[in-house]
């Protein structure tokens, strides 16, 4: 939300806070509640206002509004494991990649690397998408610091291997926010 949405979003709250017979929160209350669904739109989190509104007769607090805009972390990690394997069909173990989400570095490093979890058979995936998902929970802890900064593909490794740098392919870079796919330049490492 941008400053600009604040009048909208006081006027929403004193709305709910008397549709459930609440005291009014105070101005500094109701900043602070705004300041922690700043990254959201006034779309996204009127909505999941008016839906805790259905959903429960206590006045909302600001992790309910986050949780229901986001999910839990096992809707995340199952949502992380789709655009993993929309990536792995798309490119395989043979390019190199990079995650906008260091969570599922963290996932796909604890399952062997990209590469080994893109030649796995695919009857055997399904019954790998738990493992997925138990280690995307846990990576939401880590930061950059802790995984890879993205994973090597097996051109990218054979070339460098032989001496062929200039062979070296763009590292794919996938987008779990938009849902898109990009290269990066030159095989360059990061962002």
């Amino acid at each position: 939300m941008t400053d600009d949405d604040f009048q909208a979003f006081i006027a929403v709250m004193g709305a709910i806070a008397e549709t459930l017979g609440q005291p009014k929160l105070s101005r500094l209350g109701l900043k602070l509640f705004f300041d922690v669904l700043r990254p959201y739109s006034f779309e996204e989190v009127s909505n999941a206002l008016y839906a805790t509104l259905r959903q429960s007769p206590f006045m909302p607090k600001p992790s309910d509004i986050v949780k229901y805009i986001e999910g839990t972390a096992e809707d995340r990690g199952r949502e992380a494991w789709h655009v993993v394997l929309e990536a792995m069909r798309k490119y395989g173990a043979y390019m190199s990649i990079r995650f906008d989400n260091p969570a599922i570095h963290f996932a796909i490093e604890r399952m062997g690397g990209w590469q080994k979890l893109c030649l796995m058979p695919e009857e055997e995936l399904p019954f790998r998408e738990r493992d997925f998902i138990a280690h995307y929970k846990r990576g939401e802890r880590v930061g950059w610091g802790s995984v890879p900064d993205r994973f090597v593909g097996i051109v990218e490794q054979q070339n460098a291997q032989d001496g062929w740098v200039d062979a070296i392919p763009d590292t794919v870079e996938v987008s779990t926010k938009a849902r898109e796919i990009k290269l990066l330049g030159g095989g360059e490492h990061g962002m």
